[in-house]
Formats: C-alpha cells, structure tokens, sequence
C-alpha cells in the first residue's frame, strides 16, 4: 500500500527551484491579480482543504455523528448540542473565506487558466461541498471580491451551489485536471493520483448527496459519474501530514495540545466489538484514546486524510447500486471491497479481513440494504471523512443514532442529533442584512432546522 500522495509544507522556504505550473517567480505573501504565482498558492490551499475534513468542523461533525465523545471542556458542550455561532467561525473565516482554501482557490481560478487552474476548480468544488453541507446557503458569486468594494456579499441558494459544484468538476475534466498540480516547490511526488477520477468520484459524492430531493436520479448520476472514478487506494488523493508538530495531521495536533478532552465514542466502539471488527486495535487501543499511541491509524503525526477516499467510492457505487434497482450481487461486491479496501488501507492482516467481509450480506428491503451499507460506511469513514457521515446520516437516517442524553435546548431546541451548523458570529456582525435574509429564507437559524438538501427523514 502507499499513501505517500502529497507533501504540501505549510511553511515554504522560498520559491527559487522552476514551477511547471507556472514560470512566474512572485513573492507568495503578495500575489498580484495581474500576475499570480499559482505555485506559491497551491500548497497552502490544498494543505488547508484537507485540514478543513478533520480539524475544528470534522471534529465537531466527529461528536455529532458520534466517532468521538466529548469528554472535558468544550467538547462536552458539542457533546451536548451546544454548537453556537462562535463555534464554526474558524471554519468559516479561516478554513474556507477570509485567509481560508475557498479564496486561494478563486485567486488562481481568477487569475490562470486551463491545466493550471483546473485543480484549482476541483479544490473550489469539495470546500463548497463542505461549506453547503454544513450550513445550507452560503456566499459564493460575490463572495471574494471584498478588494473590488464589496465587502457584504449575498448568499446563494445551496441547490444553485450544488448546481456549480458539478459546473466547478466538468470545467476542471475538460480543462485538463488530469494532469495534476505539475512540478512546484513543497510538492512531493502526485504522479500516482488519477486527478481526473478524482473528479468524477467528486461529482458522484455530491449528486448521492441529493438522494433526499432526486431520489433515483441522484443516485443514477452517482453511478454513471463512478464508473469513471479512480480505482484503487494508491490513485486516491491523500494529504500526509508533515512535522513540525504545527504541520502535524489535526486529530494527532488536538490530542497533543488538549489531551483527554476527546475520545473515541463509545457508541463506534460498541458497533465495532459487536461485528468482531478488526479494525477496533487501529482505531483505539483503550476504548478512549484515538491519536498519539503507537498503532492508531488515523491518529499519528503524518496519518493522511484523503480528499475523497476509493473506500467512499466503492460504498457510493453500492449505494447507488441499490437505489437503481441494479442486482444485490453487483451491490454487495461494491460493499465488500470498500470494506476490504479501508481495512487493508489500515493495515488489517489478510486472513482477518477475510472473515469480516464474507459474513457480509444484502438482503431484505431497498431501505434495510442502504442501511447495511451505510452503518458499514460509517465505520469506514472515522478519522478520515467524519463531515460526509454527517451527510449520510441527514440524508438516510442512518446510522440510528440516540441523541446524546446531555442535550441542551439553548440552539436545539428538540434535542435531536443537529441538522446543520450555526453561521458564525462573525457573518452576523459584519454581513447582517444578508446573513438575515438566508435565515428567513431557510426557515430559521437552530441546530435541529433542516436544510433544503437533508430534509428529516
């Protein structure tokens, strides 16, 4: 297995060494509109959309769909549903607008075109991925032209978000994404991802994510854009995380600086000991712990974190499979080898993943199938794409999760597991006759609203 994909280093040390993306030699803290060095640019924004997985919102996302417990400060209040406005704003400000991928993303699409800002348009489709799914209407259209004067920028409807999501993904196949982020310093060696696949495996996650408002359309054009996905773990666009510690993958990094105040939820690992599933030693090794002990997987200095994983893909086809009326067969193979794939991906012995994955089944309704496949996905999914099990679960109902007993009623009000997040603070005191506009448009501002694309099922 190799998951040494991409070494972005967060801190650059000059940029002397020639860049195939561009030849442009400009002072990466500075970069004009009229010249732009997308190679200085590249790394931070992709290093940063990965972080944006599994830092502050895939932490948060992590306990709401119930991968970690909250243990000690304020992760016992996101424990409790006690999600408010100043909880995702670094998310918000920082991960994605402000300084964050979105707006370095827009930079280089502004600014390049073709080969060198098609990645870009790639990078932009998944961070409004995780922007929509989790607040619903976001700024998007005008939402990075502050330095032309426009500093209050209206929110988009989140269908019409989906909508350039896929418009983002064909650009980015048709102007040539295949062909990766080229040679630039603070890049290691890509040459195996199929950026390309990448891209349509992209656009299948984000049509599935629809199945609650197209049904069978959704998952119909989830399937045709799988068959043209990349096929195995060694093609899957992984991050590796690099020391310093400030560089280190962010699950490592917050067990590190706040030790005990999260752990792996008891409710995984129950799920886990009840299915014999020999993951459980690369996950924990005490029932709390999850980073920074020898053998946890996803909770090392370097763990990666992919962009999208070939273990969603294959539960994606399954998925689709079903929900198309296509055979139990074919379904169940998808099934298997994204179990088989996530297992072996971690390091799980051969004879072991035999004799999880053969006692695998499909069977009984259409709805008792996707819940198979979704509860197997949610296991698959920890520690490396905790928002898309939010997704999953806001869209089938499934894993059935109990509402954390602790809930408190201050911004969820019913108690049931959170709809969505709050927009930050910072939106409301700066943007406020926009930031009001979306609320009255989407029917309020709590955590157990919906939003148009997760009705409650």
């Amino acid at each position: 297995m190799k998951t040494i994909k991409i070494f972005i280093w967060i801190a650059l040390i000059g940029f002397s060494t020639s860049c195939e993306i561009t030849d442009a030699n400009i002072d990466p803290d500075n970069p004009s509109a009229e010249s732009v060095n997308a190679g200085a640019i590249y790394p931070g924004m992709i290093a940063q959309t990965h972080r944006n997985s599994v830092a502050l919102g895939g932490r948060i996302a992590g306990i709401i769909i119930q991968h970690f417990d909250g243990l000690d400060a304020q992760q016992i209040a996101y424990d409790q549903y006690n999600i408010g406005e100043s909880d995702s704003d670094d998310l918000w400000d920082f991960g994605l607008y402000g300084a964050g991928s979105m707006k370095d993303a827009y930079v280089i699409i502004q600014n390049n075109e073709g080969e060198i800002s098609a990645l870009a348009k790639l990078y932009m489709a998944a961070n409004l991925g995780v922007a929509t799914s989790a607040w619903g209407d976001i700024p998007y259209s005008d939402a990075f032209v502050g330095d032309q004067g426009n500093l209050n920028p209206t929110y988009d409807t989140q269908e019409s978000v989906y909508m350039e999501i896929q418009s983002l993904l064909t650009e980015a196949i048709d102007e040539g994404v295949a062909a990766g982020i080229g040679e630039f310093a603070g890049a290691g060696s890509t040459d195996d991802i199929d950026w390309e696949g990448v891209a349509h495996a992209l656009k299948a996650r984000y049509y599935l994510h629809l199945t609650s408002i197209n049904g069978t359309t959704a998952a119909q054009n989830a399937l045709t854009e799988i068959q043209q996905a990349f096929s195995s773990t060694t093609e899957q666009p992984d991050f590796v995380y690099s020391t310093p510690a400030q560089n280190a993958n962010p699950w490592f990094l917050f067990d590190n600086d706040r030790p005990s105040t999260l752990g792996i939820s008891q409710v995984l690992v129950d799920e886990m000991k009840s299915q014999n599933d020999p993951r459980l030693p690369f996950y924990t090794t005490d029932e709390v712990n999850f980073a920074g002990v020898e053998g946890l997987f996803w909770g090392q200095a370097d763990s990666p974190t992919p962009l999208i994983s070939y273990w969603e893909v294959k539960f994606i086809e399954a998925e689709a499979i079903v929900r198309t009326g296509g055979s139990d067969a074919d379904a169940l193979d998808a099934l298997t080898e994204a179990v088989t794939a996530n297992m072996e991906y971690i390091g799980v012995e051969g004879s072991e993943i035999s004799s999880y994955v053969d006692a695998l089944s499909l069977s009984g309704s259409e709805d008792e199938k996707i819940q198979t496949i979704i509860n197997e996905k949610w296991v698959a999914l920890y520690g490396n794409a905790p928002l898309e099990s939010w997704v999953d679960f806001r869209r089938t109902g499934y894993p059935e999760l109990t509402p954390s007993p602790d809930a408190v009623p201050n911004v969820n009000p019913s108690g049931i597991v959170p709809r969505r997040f709050l927009y930050p603070i910072s939106e409301r005191q700066a943007n406020l006759e926009n930031y009001n506009a979306a609320i009255q448009a989407q029917g309020g501002h709590l955590l157990d609203d919906d939003i148009w694309a997760f009705p409650n099922n």
